[in-house]
């Protein structure tokens, strides 16, 4: 689409390229592409037949996928070209031949595609593979012989005459086309079980530095460098500066960030027990089944301990002083089970040493089991409780990890449970202890005994309660059901306030001092937890619903704030409380975010969070600041003075001083010693300080000049920047690949054929041959435009015009008459040489050499016609254009 605009909309239809679906499963090069497609149906419909006969649950559709393009771009280093990626092929397509020139074939024992990148420096292409390596490929000198000589369709070639029959076009041998060879690929990262690459992103200023993401989060970089070592290497290495022949691509770093998770748990909150050695820790349960723990107030992740093999459902912490270790849960399906039978995996995990272990190992040798719906550990962390699906709940000791009891089989399977924040403790003293050790240890000779309380839910909503004393658990009172209640989902407990929510979006609370029970009718449906917020008489309530978060105060029964999903957040998986005030959210997204009792404002920016090491990044500063220190480093005013530092960090606040000098330090002295050196150019310093600070702008244009004044080529992205011997040689094997893959047109409506085109050597000039005559009409030339006066006509089909204007040179000499061919349309000549159509080159872009320039003539649509003359022509080179529209 050529006439693209935000504000209107296009006028054109543009465009439309069809590529051939080849054989290897993507789009490119073939002959015809019926017949593959109705293989491809038939080999559908076998796969189909195959699943219902025979019960093979093949993916139907995997074969589409394959062939879909996972990216599209155009190449930012190279004029009119297209790059399309697929599974196991990238191709390069010319859109203005409208065909592919070129193609990077993935082997098949490497890994498939999943992304890329096209530099802008050099004419270099970055792969990304499955495996999680990255595969560097570079433009070859010169144009090569395509090894398989191809049937060109109509499809393929000339796609602005959709009237064209396919079968007017012959097979063509030695056909040109660009080609790429790989210069350098990465190793396979080491990829978790349920990881996967997502994307990959190239450094805008150097391009010699690549990173892509991965599904658990993490961010790998790699670096792109010479391998020449007896050459020093520049101050800031970019891809310009490096030479395809010596470059290696390795990894320098690996960036843990937060993955998506299923459920975060706070750690006990801030007391005067603990408050010297308290951290506001956040425990993290992602999908790839491992732990981390975030710390709130720098946003980073302090651990990362691979734990399951499946996605972390639940987790608690269970120790208080300091918060040391975890206790979490999660279940893979087993092979061929029809009943709903997992595999759980239990874990005990010490964050610090790092140390994991298995539960339950005796009990998941069986085939399968019911899978764990929920784990609960009590207030003073001495025993937890583990829930079944489908079966009794057991109570285990915490300090040793053992199993205590299994509630019989015909107990009732319950829906929620909350350990009790009262407990009563005793002491009695030990008998076997003797008199004289009485003095030494009176503190270890009383053992103390605790009494915890649990309730429970079953299915029909009856609340249950136990008491825990040693070893023993103890039946206590049974509540019968609520009336206007579901099944019971989540319950939770403080002081004498216990609050049950259901399946239908009610929400009880009852008062167990004043036997008072009161409902809350929500209608947001089910809810998924509910938690009270820390403090003493602190009585709200966060609420997790299917759809959305809601924050009450259980006092006064009113709702504070509320969040909708997906109108405010796409997915909200879990929550809890970060403080008093502060929540936290676990999104879909993989983000966790911290948010105030408004539920809004979950950002901030980056200079507020207290971390040790320094954010390296002059962007921060404000703009007008940002500039004035750019200006400074490239002018050099501290030259007298001798004091950088000094100089541009003069009228910066304490904060925005510690900025600048972070980024000097992690620039280097290199860095500073070079700017500060006499003898660089100003155009050099200028060059380098863009590089540092991603002046992008500013580093293309100091570029320029640079190169120039080394006598240095300019790269392809410059295009007409660069100088004449080297922007003529490119343009010559343009040519030559565009005259390479011109087909013979047969007209569909009075005209008669053209012929095939040629090239002759580089001296003979570029010439198309025209036979035959023109409808109507009369050439007249004058100097270097020509008219065409109307035939009165309006015939549609293939006109030829054998125009002969002359080309006038800068030395007052002239060139070789021009000659080319107009193309559909009728012919409405305007005044001063402005027809109704435009002259172009489809074909030849650029005409080249000191014979003759050869053209085409078409029209911009069905109403336009052949009145263009010559626009514009220098020494050796001339450029066919038109001044008119289509009609």
């Amino acid at each position: 689409m050529t006439d693209f605009s935000l504000s209107k909309c296009p006028k054109s239809e543009g465009k439309k390229f069809y590529l051939v679906t080849g054989k290897g499963g993507s789009s490119g090069r073939g002959v015809e592409g019926t017949d593959q497609k109705v293989n491809t149906n038939s080999t559908k419909l076998r796969r189909m037949v195959r699943s219902m006969v025979l019960g093979e649950m093949g993916e139907v559709g995997s074969q589409d996928k394959v062939n879909d393009c996972m990216a599209a771009v155009f190449h930012p280093g190279v004029k009119n070209q297209v790059v399309l990626a697929y599974s196991k092929e990238v191709l390069i397509v010319d859109t203005e031949l409208g065909q592919t020139v070129g193609q990077i074939n993935v082997d098949r024992s490497n890994s498939p595609l999943v992304g890329m990148e096209v530099a802008r420096q050099k004419p270099m292409i970055f792969l990304l593979h499955e495996s999680g390596s990255v595969s560097v490929w570079s433009l070859r000198a010169g144009l090569t012989v395509a090894s398989t000589p191809i049937m060109m369709s109509k499809s393929q070639s000339f796609l602005s005459f959709p009237s064209t029959p396919a079968t007017s076009v012959s097979p063509m041998d030695g056909l040109l086309e660009v080609s790429y060879e790989s210069v350098s690929v990465s190793e396979h990262v080491r990829l978790g079980k349920n990881c996967r690459v997502l994307g990959l992103a190239l450094r805008p200023s150097t391009q010699a530095e690549v990173a892509f993401l991965a599904t658990d989060g993490r961010i790998f970089l790699f670096n792109l460098r010479s391998t020449d070592s007896s050459t020093p290497p520049p101050v800031i290495v970019t891809l310009s500066s490096l030479s395809t022949t010596s470059m290696r691509l390795t990894m320098s770093a690996i960036l843990s960030s937060m993955s998506p998770s299923k459920a975060v748990r706070m750690c006990p909150p801030l007391t005067t027990k603990n408050w010297a050695a308290y951290r506001p820790l956040l425990a993290v349960g992602t999908v790839t089944g491992h732990l981390q723990v975030v710390n709130v107030s720098t946003g980073l992740v302090e651990r990362e301990v691979a734990v399951h093999s499946a996605p972390v459902l639940g987790l608690e912490w269970t120790s208080t002083h300091p918060a040391a270790s975890l206790l979490s849960f999660a279940h893979c399906n087993v092979t061929g089970s029809t009943s709903g039978l997992v595999r759980n995996e239990l874990v005990h995990t010490d964050i610090i040493t790092g140390k994991v272990r298995h539960l339950r190992t005796e009990q998941v040798r069986e085939v399968g089991e019911p899978k764990i719906t929920m784990i609960r550990v009590s207030h003073l962390k001495k025993y937890f409780v583990v829930a079944f699906a489908a079966g009794p709940f057991e109570l285990w000791d915490l300090a040793k990890l053992c199993i205590l009891r299994t509630m019989p089989k015909k107990f009732p399977h319950i829906t929620a449970l909350e350990w009790s924040p009262l407990h009563t403790a005793r002491g009695k003293k030990s008998d076997s202890i003797s008199p004289s050790e009485k003095e030494v240890c009176r503190e270890q000779n009383m053992k103390e005994v605790t009494k915890e309380h649990i309730v429970l839910t079953d299915h029909d909503g009856q609340l249950y309660h136990f008491t825990v004393e040693g070893h023993t658990i103890k039946d206590g009172t049974k509540i019968p059901a609520e009336t206007g209640l579901g099944t019971i989902t989540c319950i939770c407990w403080k002081s004498d306030m216990i609050v049950r929510g259901d399946t239908e979006g009610n929400v009880n609370i009852w008062n167990m001092k004043t036997r008072q029970s009161k409902n809350i009718h929500t209608g947001r449906g089910k809810v998924k937890r509910i938690c009270f917020s820390p403090g003493k008489n602190n009585m709200k309530i966060l609420v997790l619903y299917e759809d959305g978060v809601q924050i009450w105060d259980v006092k006064e029964l009113e709702m504070i704030n509320e969040l909708r999903c997906p109108g405010d957040l796409l997915s909200v998986e879990d929550v809890d409380w970060a403080g008093s005030d502060r929540v936290v959210l676990a999104g879909q997204d993989g983000a966790v975010r911290l948010a105030g009792l408004a539920l809004a404002g979950t950002s901030s920016h980056t200079l507020a969070y207290g971390r040790e090491q320094q954010v390296v990044c002059m962007g921060l500063l404000p703009r007008d600041t940002f500039r004035g220190i750019a200006c400074m480093l490239g002018y050099r005013p501290w030259a007298e003075e001798g004091d950088i530092r000094k100089m541009v960090t003069t009228g910066l606040t304490e904060e925005q001083v510690g900025l600048v000098e972070a980024v000097l330090d992690y620039l280097g002295e290199q860095f500073i010693t070079s700017i500060s050196d006499g003898g660089v150019s100003l155009a050099e310093r200028y060059l380098l300080v863009s590089l540092a600070l991603g002046l992008m702008f500013e580093m293309e244009l100091w570029m320029v000049v640079v190169e120039q004044r080394a006598g240095r080529p300019l790269g392809r992205q410059f295009h007409v920047l660069a100088d004449r011997d080297t922007f003529m040689s490119r343009q010559e094997e343009l040519s030559r690949l565009h005259m390479a893959r011109a087909v013979e047109r047969v007209s569909t409506g009075q005209g008669e054929a053209d012929s095939p085109a040629d090239l002759p050597g580089a001296g003979g000039g570029c010439r198309v041959h025209a036979a035959g005559h023109r409808h109507g009409g009369q050439q007249q030339h004058g100097g270097p435009a020509a008219r065409l006066p109307d035939p009165g006509h309006g015939q549609q089909g293939l006109h030829r015009v054998p125009t002969v204007p002359r080309v006038h040179h800068e030395d007052g000499g002239h060139q070789p008459p021009v000659r080319g061919q107009a193309v559909g349309g009728r012919a409405a000549a305007g005044p001063d040489g402005e027809g109704g159509g435009r002259l172009l080159l489809p074909a030849v872009s650029w005409a080249l050499g000191p014979g003759p320039v050869a053209g085409q003539v078409q029209d911009g649509g069905a109403g336009g016609g052949a009145g263009g003359g010559v626009g514009w022509a220098g020494q050796q080179v001339g450029r066919l254009s038109g001044a008119g529209r289509a009609g």
